[in-house]
């Protein structure tokens, strides 16, 4: 792999899964306006995303989907010192996505260690979190991302609205051909338009290596890792992967817009077929095998 193909990572891995995280942390007791505690602000490379599915933080939050999960996870509240107050005070932590992965993971944060000190060793234990959460098969993750990630992907979403509408109003106007003449000069126009910007690409800058400078911050699901069993130190895993293959007549899954494709389970040495819509029944909530990784890849 060539420095240019990571643009910026250092390794591989880091081009294909490293998150740059911003964190934001500011002080809750000291004064507003001049006299207040500068916020401090890092960065940092991470991996994956947590849904925190659990709450925390003083919060009452009832999380319930993958993004409440997410954006949950991205805030909360620290203790540290405060120069200013020359003591230890609370600050609000806030991170947000400062670059893109190609493959983001986000792991359901469903296992955690439990206190218990009226038990006679006080050692705690392991429990698992069996709420339900939902997700779907896309994961659109703008509102996580930092401002100057915003303002890139708000430019990709403008011009790809003003495309349809346009498209839109020449069929309206009876612009647009059906036959096959038509098609093929779409293609070319196509071909031209991606050597265009294939050319404007140096200039345009991307969000994440390996990104379109077209990128819109959208990405689909396209393998899970579930676990089945109430132990935490034990039961169940399973793979789940969509197929590359699915068919392009696929049907819509009943009063929703998910198309149902095709994916394999993988149980062992067993592998069968099965469909989206079995793969986002894996939301959890009982004792059948739910989502504990995720895994997206850039809708391009």
């Amino acid at each position: 792999v060539t420095e240019d193909e990571l643009q910026g990572a250092s390794n591989a891995a880091d081009a294909l899964f490293g998150i740059v995280m911003e964190e934001t942390l500011t002080c809750d007791e000291t004064p507003d306006g001049d006299n207040a505690e500068p916020p401090v602000v890092n960065k940092d490379l991470h991996r994956k995303l947590v849904c925190n599915i659990q709450g925390g933080h003083g919060t009452t939050t009832n999380v319930s989907h993958i993004y409440e999960g997410i954006q949950l996870g991205l805030e909360g509240k620290i203790e540290k010192n405060s120069q200013l107050l020359g003591r230890n005070a609370m600050w609000t932590r806030r991170q947000r996505l400062a670059r893109l992965p190609q493959i983001l993971v986000v792991q359901f944060g469903r296992f955690y260690w439990k206190e218990t000190p009226d038990s006679q060793d006080h050692a705690g234990v392991k429990c698992k979190i069996m709420k339900k959460v939902a997700f779907s098969s896309t994961l659109d993750v703008y509102d996580f991302c930092s401002d100057s990630v915003k303002k890139i992907l708000k430019q990709s979403r403008d011009k790809a609205l003003a495309e349809e509408e346009e498209l839109i109003q020449k069929k309206l106007d009876g612009e647009v051909e059906n036959s096959e003449d038509a098609k093929m000069e779409d293609v070319d126009k196509e071909d031209d338009e991606l050597k265009a910007a294939l050319a404007m690409s140096v200039e345009t800058p991307a969000v994440g290596p390996g990104l379109p400078s077209n990128f819109q911050g959208q990405y689909e699901l396209f393998a899970a890792v579930t676990h089945k069993g109430r132990n935490a130190d034990g039961g169940h895993y399973m793979g789940w992967a969509k197929s590359s293959s699915s068919s392009d007549k696929s049907d819509k899954i009943a009063d929703t817009d998910e198309v149902n494709e095709d994916w394999f389970v993988f149980n062992d040495d067993e592998v069968s077929p099965c469909k989206t819509e079995d793969i986002l029944k894996l939301q959890g909530g009982g004792d059948y095998d739910m989502s504990y990784l995720n895994f997206y890849r850039a809708k391009k």
